[in-house]
């Protein structure tokens, strides 16, 4: 079928200039994902190195933490609780 602009192409990779685009993309979102995965890997492996090196630190830091975070929740849960009956 032909028209105007030339041939319909069958699929996105035929359209002139789109597969180079496509794949620029694809090679693109690789590199980043590999990056993002690079750090990830390092980040986890050095809190694994810290939580080793310091137990009781780690524990005191996640106990603090976890107070914290049900204090808030807590609060969020009384100020919601209160609105009701308003």
């Amino acid at each position: 079928m032909e028209t105007e602009l030339g041939k319909i192409p069958s699929n996105v990779q035929e359209v002139p200039g789109r597969g180079d685009t496509l794949q620029a993309a694809r090679e693109r979102f690789n590199e980043t994902w590999n990056g993002v995965n690079d750090q990830a890997r390092y980040a986890a492996e050095y809190a694994d190195e810290a939580v080793r090196n310091n137990p009781w630190t780690s524990v005191g830091i996640g106990f603090g933490l976890g107070v914290v975070i049900g204090a808030l929740i807590a609060i969020a849960a009384g100020s919601r609780s209160s609105h009701r009956f308003l």
